[in-house]
């Protein structure tokens, strides 16, 4: 499998992943509204939506991140001779991949911490399950900066391209 073809999976994967989120949220808010519009709100609707709204941030980070659509302002960068923009690259993807790492290891932490809790209003749901999505989506985020490697350096660095591409910088 070449890499454009695992991009490409990949980038089909967080689609998908976020697709089927996005219309679990839309079902849960239509449910919540309609029900609170009938006199018998659902006690759960607040938590399950604000956790789907959260997993939706997280995944759609990881998917914006392989697409490069996170904020940067790659003129500034550009402005720098050819060495400086080599050490600038180097030390923010550096600095994105540490920020990550920590992400991720400190979101495992706190799912050996909250073992045995659940969600206040679904007492079958454990929050292992809710706060997974930190060092699980950490290390989504992680792939796709990996995979942005190669069209970062190529647009950034070397401005190969007329277009103005945005990266993580």
């Amino acid at each position: 499998m070449t890499l454009k073809k695992f991009i490409n999976s990949y980038e089909n994967f967080l689609k998908f992943i976020l697709f089927i989120m996005m219309v679990a949220l839309a079902v849960t808010v239509l449910l919540g509204v309609s029900f609170r519009f009938a006199g018998s709100a659902l006690v759960w609707y607040d938590e399950v939506a604000a956790v789907q709204l959260a997993w939706i941030t997280y995944y759609g980070s990881a998917y914006a991140s392989l697409k490069g659509a996170h904020i940067s302002v790659p003129s500034i960068f550009k402005a720098f001779p050819l060495a400086l923009r080599k050490i600038f690259f180097v030390l923010s993807k550096f600095v994105i991949y540490a920020f990550l790492i920590l992400l991720a290891y400190y979101g495992f932490k706190v799912l050996t911490l909250i073992g045995g809790e659940t969600l206040v209003t679904l007492e079958w749901v454990p929050q292992i399950f809710v706060q997974s999505v930190i060092p699980v989506a950490s290390c989504l985020f992680i792939l796709s900066e990996t995979l942005r490697i190669p069209e970062d350096y190529k647009n950034l660095v070397l401005q190969t391209t007329n277009i103005e591409q945005t990266g993580d910088i």
